[in-house]
């Protein structure tokens, strides 16, 4: 395998790295198909969903806003009628943009503007509990919404807002501890480009049986993986994809990339 210039070995060293560098290429592109595939396919499966249960979920807020504003008004209240036909009309209109494919942040000031102007008309002290459980049902739609994706105000908060948003017992049992153990990030890492099945994960992590299945239960009782069936194979969730851009983010904000 002698060359030109004499020296066969050092062409074939060459020649070796070169084929390395072309892979390694290729592995990174092919990674970045199956983490955009992968989410085309939750992106998908969440599209279904809606339009699955969009109607029945509307029609079910709807119902629910009107009970809770029925039962819970202020009674003996001259305008008891007036400010409930209000209510109700405004939170039917919000319970509708559920059924969008998205909310604009415009869309819902506006409509927290509205109950702040009705507000403004109160009268009596007895009205701050109707209008205070009309905002209760508002913003339980609008958390809906941010579930279903068709709503994020990430961009509106401010980083004291956000800080200040930050639950310490919630942020600790569903993001801070299933990430916090080596097997079930090198998972959740390997999960974000492509599907696996157990046997795969258990190649994976070296884990086998009841060990692994303990470290997979973690994953999925915290919704950052699914399982496609009871014995199908394991794919990672927005929530779980979220958490492992938020990883990187920090990972590269205090240096441990360089």
């Amino acid at each position: 395998m002698e060359t030109a210039n004499g020296n066969p070995e050092s062409s074939y060293i060459q020649e070796l790295h070169s084929i390395k560098e072309e892979v390694t290429t290729l592995r990174s592109e092919f990674s970045r198909f199956l983490q955009r595939a992968n989410q085309q396919n939750i992106d998908g499966m969440l599209a279904e969903m809606r339009k699955g249960f969009m109607k029945p979920m509307v029609d079910y807020l709807c119902e629910d806003a009107n009970e809770r504003m029925h039962s819970q008004m202020t009674r003996d209240c001259k305008m008891r009628e007036l400010c409930e036909t209000a209510f109700k009309d405004i939170l039917q209109e919000t319970a509708g943009l559920v059924s969008r494919g998205k909310v604009e942040s415009g869309t819902v000031k506006m409509y927290r503007d509205k109950l702040e102007e009705l507000k403004k008309e109160a009268k009596t002290t007895q009205c701050s509990r109707c209008f205070s459980e009309a905002s209760n049902i508002f913003e339980k739609q609008v958390k809906l919404m941010r579930a279903l994706q068709i709503y994020d105000d990430r961009e509106e908060k401010d980083e004291k807002g956000d800080i200040s948003a930050i639950e310490p017992d919630r942020m600790v049992s569903e993001v801070c501890e299933p990430v916090a153990n080596r097997q079930r990030l090198l998972m959740l890492k390997a999960l974000s480009g492509e599907s696996k099945t157990f046997s795969e994960l258990s190649k994976l992590t070296g884990l086998r049986g009841g060990n692994l299945l303990f470290h997979l239960q973690k994953l999925l009782d915290t919704g950052m993986v699914l399982q496609r069936s009871e014995r199908g194979d394991y794919i990672i969730t927005r929530k779980g994809y979220s958490t492992l851009q938020g990883l990187s983010r920090i990972y590269s904000e205090i240096g441990l990339l360089e």
